[in-house]
C-alpha cells in the first residue's frame, strides 16, 4: 500500500486536493464513487527506517490505538492511521497485515495473533485473551488500556534495570580493556630491558607476569577478535527468547540469584493474573495462560496443578498453602481477594510489590558489584607493580 496525492475537480466545479492511502486501483474506485474529475495523481515518497518490529514499537502502536479508538474511530480506520503515520518499514508491514485480516472480517485479537505468528513477533497469549474478552463484552478500548498498562509497567522496569546496569557494565569493560592494554603493551616493553638469562633468574611471579605480557602481545589479534566475538555472542544470546529462558534456568540454581529470580517470576505471574482478571478473563483460563508465560519450572507446575484443582471447586488460597515457594503474604491477601471479589486488584498490587522487591535486590547486588570490579582492577595493577618492582630489585641484587 502507498500514499497518493491527487488533484481534481468536483461535479460543482470546485478544485480539490487530497491524500489517499491504499492501492492505485482503490484510489481510482474511490475517485469514481465521488465523481471527481482527476487532473493529477502522484505518489508521496517516504523515507522509511529499517529494523525489526520490536516490543517498543508494539507498545507505542497500542498507545496510539487506544487514543484513536477512544476518540470514536472505527478499528480499521484507526489501524489505517497507524500505518499512514509510521516511518518504520516493519511497523507498516505488521499493521498492514493486521488491517488486511480485519478487512477479511476477523476480530482485532485474532488479527493480532495471526499477524504476530506470520511476522515472527511474539505477542503474549494473555494479551490476545484480554482483547478477545473485551471484544466479547463490547469494550475493546478498556481491554486495550489494560494491555497498555501492563506494557507500560514492563517497559518501565526494563528501562530501570538497563539504567542500573549501565555503570557496572562500563566499569567492567574499562577494566577488561585496561588489563589488555597493560598486559599487551606495557609489560612487553618492560621485558625488553632484561636479557634471557636475567629473566631466568627473576622471581617466579615476575617471570609469569612478563611471559604473559609477551604472549599476549604476540597473539594480540587472536585475543582481540576473541573478545569481540564473545561480546557479540553474549548480545546475540540475550536477544534470543529461547536462550534467555535457558539462562534463567541456570540462574534459578545459583544461591543468591535463585531468590531474586523467584521474585521476578512471581511478580510476572501475579501481574499477569491481575491484568487478566481485571480485563474480564475467567479465573481458570487466567491460571492456565499464566502457567505458559513463566519459565520457572516450579511455579509452572504449581499453576498447572492449580488449574486442575480449581475445576474441582477448590480455592486458589487452599491450593497455594501447600507450597513453600508461595510467600505467606500472597496466600493471606489471596484469601482477602477471594472473599471481597477483588482478586484481580489484589494480584496486581502483589505483582507490583514483588517487582519493587526485585528491583531493591538488584540495587543491593549492584552496590557490591561496582566496588568488586574496582577492587579487581586495583589488585591487578598492584600485582603488575609488585612483579616489576621485584624484577628490578632482583636485577640490582644480581649485579650488586
Amino acid at each position: 500500500m502507498k500514499i497518493y496525492i491527487y488533484e481534481g475537480i468536483t461535479p460543482d466545479g470546485e478544485k480539490i486536493k487530497g491524500k489517499f492511502f491504499g492501492t492505485y486501483q482503490e484510489l481510482l474506485r474511490d475517485i469514481k464513487t465521488k465523481n471527481i474529475l482527476v487532473t493529477d495523481i502522484k505518489e508521496e515518497k517516504r523515507s522509511l527506517r529499517k529494523g525489526k518490529f520490536s516490543i517498543d514499537d508494539f507498545y507505542q502502536n497500542i498507545e496510539e490505538l487506544v487514543y484513536l479508538l477512544s476518540s470514536g474511530l472505527q478499528i480499521d480506520r484507526a489501524v489505517n492511521l497507524i500505518v499512514r503515520n509510521s516511518r518504520k518499514e516493519s511497523v507498516i508491514e505488521f499493521w498492514n497485515l493486521v488491517l488486511s485480516k480485519l478487512k477479511e472480517g476477523k476480530t482485532l485479537s485474532m488479527a493480532l495473533k495471526e499477524a504476530g505468528e506470520e511476522k515472527k513477533f511474539k505477542i503474549p497469549e494473555f494479551y490476545i485473551n484480554i482483547i478477545s474478552v473485551g471484544e466479547e463484552v463490547g469494550n475493546t478500548v478498556k481491554s486495550l488500556q489494560t494491555v497498555l498498562e501492563d506494557l507500560e509497567f514492563k517497559q518501565k522496569l526494563k528501562s530501570e534495570v538497563k539504567s542500573a546496569l549501565a555503570y557496572p557494565s562500563f566499569l567492567l569493560i574499562v577494566s577488561i580493556l585496561t588489563v589488555f592494554f597493560v598486559s599487551g603493551f606495557i609489560l612487553p616493553k618492560f621485558s625488553e630491558i632484561f636479557t634471557e638469562k636475567e629473566i631466568e633468574r627473576l622471581p617466579e611471579i615476575s617471570k609469569i607476569t612478563l611471559s604473559f605480557g609477551k604472549f599476549l602481545n604476540q597473539n594480540f589479534e587472536v585475543f582481540f577478535f576473541g573478545f569481540v566475538a564473545t561480546i557479540t555472542a553474549v548480545v546475540f544470546m540475550l536477544s534470543s527468547y529461547e536462550i534467555r529462558n535457558r539462562l534463567k534456568t541456570v540462574f534459578y540454581k545459583l544461591p543468591y540469584l535463585k531468590r531474586i529470580t523467584q521474585k521476578i517470576e512471581l511478580s510476572y505471574v501475579l501481574s499477569s493474573l491481575g491484568t487478566m482478571l481485571s480485563g474480564g478473563v475467567e479465573i481458570s483460563r487466567a491460571i492456565r495462560l499464566s502457567s505458559r508465560i513463566t519459565a520457572h519450572s516450579q511455579l509452572k507446575k504449581i499453576l498447572e496443578e492449580t488449574y486442575e484443582e480449581i475445576k474441582k471447586g477448590h480455592r486458589i488460597s487452599q491450593i497455594w498453602r501447600r507450597y513453600e515457594i508461595i510467600p505467606e503474604d500472597v496466600i493471606s491477601l489471596t484469601i482477602v481477594g477471594e472473599n471481597s471479589a477483588k482478586l484481580g486488584e489484589i494480584f496486581e498490587k502483589l505483582g507490583k510489590k514483588y517487582m519493587e522487591s526485585f528491583k531493591t535486590d538488584i540495587s543491593r547486588l549492584l552496590v557490591f558489584l561496582e566496588p568488586a570490579i574496582i577492587v579487581f582492577l586495583g589488585l591487578f595493577i598492584a600485582f603488575i607493580v609488585v612483579s616489576i618492582m621485584l624484577a628490578v630489585v632482583s636485577v640490582s641484587d644480581i649485579y650488586g
